[in-house]
């Protein structure tokens, strides 16, 4: 095994060079194609999410239309959200950090686009499907029943494709990211298809059922939209600040007791129900452990940026994750608080849970796609990013709405739950006392979706090929990265 860092290559300057460019020209049509369905999906999510919220404090808003109701327009938020852009920008940024590690070009892409096909095909349908009243009201396997067999057949040719990119690499190393993405790769059709085969194809009591599909929403963060995260994460770090990760063993470290503890979690949702005691105590303990590797992550992250933190102030890409991976120690600490009877009794199904989901899929996921996609682009466009004001502008906005709905959800999700224990009073009640965080909800979302508006602007100029010409990369302060850049930093 190699430390991730430059592959070692008796090429040229000039014609490593080369190879670059000719990967990225074979990866130039599939990455785009899922940026960009991913982003139309974003867009998409993003509406259906602000709809949503509103309909909560808001409930006579177009009540006359079925598809209006708050009962579909959240879960069709969250799957057009989940299936739709955190998938699709996930697996367009692992195809491009696995041809770069492999050195490697992309070949017979008409397979993997017909994939591409099929995969929004089958989120088209589920999220129509919901709308329309045939979800099954289940979390992120709200699709209707059949769905699925046609997204699991289009995922595994996707990722069949990235195996073979890694089996087909032209050297022995294996970097922590190839081992995040393929891991990826296994684990979703392993718990994708084990729990809708049971949900669906062998049901049995109603109880069971409900503890699959926590255990499926648990481990689908755990086991797909972590390990792809940090696999960009340990890819962009190391190549934005210029050195190797620290310690390739601490790395490894926190991916197996991310493998060992990921496939245990979610069942906690259900503590004090009717389910075995065990079943919510060993899934709570998982979660409470993740704290582990949060931190071998940490420090591994922190001692690879050391005496180059000022880049943050400078770099997109490298702010952008930097955000994300704050936010991704946030949501291990709430779900291992949230996994303590102490807390968990009030925060259980409230609007807390949701906070702590969005923190994983927007605060930590989607911020470090957005850093993914500010560090891609270029080099597969041939041209920097139009304005440095533009990108400010989306990552504050971004970072405000993330933020805001976060306390927003706490804070409602705490007055909620202790209402809720009030058994003497209306359980309506639980609902009325959380009005106000709600319409800062609604606040957050506008937030949210100004900022992608100015970032699907942005992206639309790169992808018209009307950026920059220059071989100097965009800053968010350029004039300060200007004066302050030692000559080192600037060329990473």
């Amino acid at each position: 095994m190699a430390t991730q860092s430059n592959i070692v290559t008796t090429a040229t300057p000039e014609e490593d060079a080369q190879q670059r460019v000719a990967i990225d020209r074979s990866l130039r049509i599939p990455v785009l194609f899922f940026f960009i369905s991913g982003l139309a999906w974003l867009f998409v999510s993003l509406a259906l999410g602000l709809a949503a919220s509103v309909k909560l404090h808001s409930p006579d808003i177009l009540a006359s239309l079925p598809f209006m109701t708050y009962g579909r327009l959240q879960p069709a938020h969250l799957n057009a959200f989940m299936y739709g852009w955190v998938f699709q920008v996930g697996l367009g940024t692992a195809l491009w950090i696995m041809g770069r590690l492999c050195r490697i070009s992309l070949p017979r892409i008409a397979i993997l686009i017909v994939a591409g096909i099929l995969w929004n095909v089958g989120v088209t349908v589920g999220v129509t499907g919901i709308l329309l009243g045939h979800g099954t009201s289940m979390l992120f396997l709200d699709f209707p029943k059949g769905v699925w067999v046609l997204m699991f057949v289009a995922y595994c040719i996707i990722a069949g494709y990235l195996v073979m990119m890694f089996k087909a690499r032209r050297d022995g190393h294996v970097f922590i990211s190839q081992w995040y993405i393929l891991a990826a790769c296994f684990w979703f059709p392993w718990i994708y298809l084990t729990s809708n085969l049971l949900i669906h194809h062998f049901p049995s009591a109603a109880v069971i059922n409900a503890a699959i599909g926590s255990w499926y929403s648990g481990t689908l963060l755990m086991l797909w939209v972590v390990p792809i995260g940090l696999g960009v994460t340990y890819y962009l770090i190391p190549k934005v600040v210029g050195r190797p990760i620290h310690s390739y063993q601490l790395a490894l470290a926190s991916f197996w007791s991310l493998a060992l503890l990921g496939g245990w979690v979610g069942v906690q949702h259900y503590m004090g129900g009717p389910l075995p005691a065990w079943m919510p105590a060993v899934s709570g303990a998982a979660m409470i452990f993740m704290i582990v590797p949060m931190v071998f992550i940490g420090i591994n992250h922190y001692r690879t940026m050391k005496g180059s933190i000022d880049l943050v102030n400078y770099s997109p890409t490298l702010r952008f994750v930097f955000f994300g991976a704050i936010a991704f120690a946030v949501y291990i600490l709430l779900g291992a608080a949230f996994s303590l009877f102490r807390f968990g009794k009030i925060f259980q199904f409230s609007h807390g849970e949701l906070g702590a989901q969005m923190t994983a899929l927007y605060g930590f996921f989607t911020m470090v796609m957005f850093g993914a996609i500010y560090f891609i682009m270029p080099r597969l466009m041939g041209c920097e990013w139009r304005s440095g004001k533009w990108i400010r502008f989306h990552f504050w906005f971004s970072a405000y709405g993330t933020s805001a709905m976060l306390l927003c959800l706490l804070m409602g999700g705490l007055f909620q739950g202790q209402q809720a224990m009030a058994y003497e009073a209306e359980h309506v009640l639980s609902w009325e006392v959380a009005q106000g965080f709600l319409v800062g909800r609604s606040i957050a979302w506008v937030f949210i979706i100004l900022s992608n508006l100015m970032f699907f602007f942005h992206i639309l100029l790169m992808i018209c090929r009307l950026g920059r010409r220059s071989g100097q990369a965009t800053y968010i302060h350029p004039e300060k990265a200007a004066k302050e850049m030692n000559p080192a930093q600037a060329q990473a």
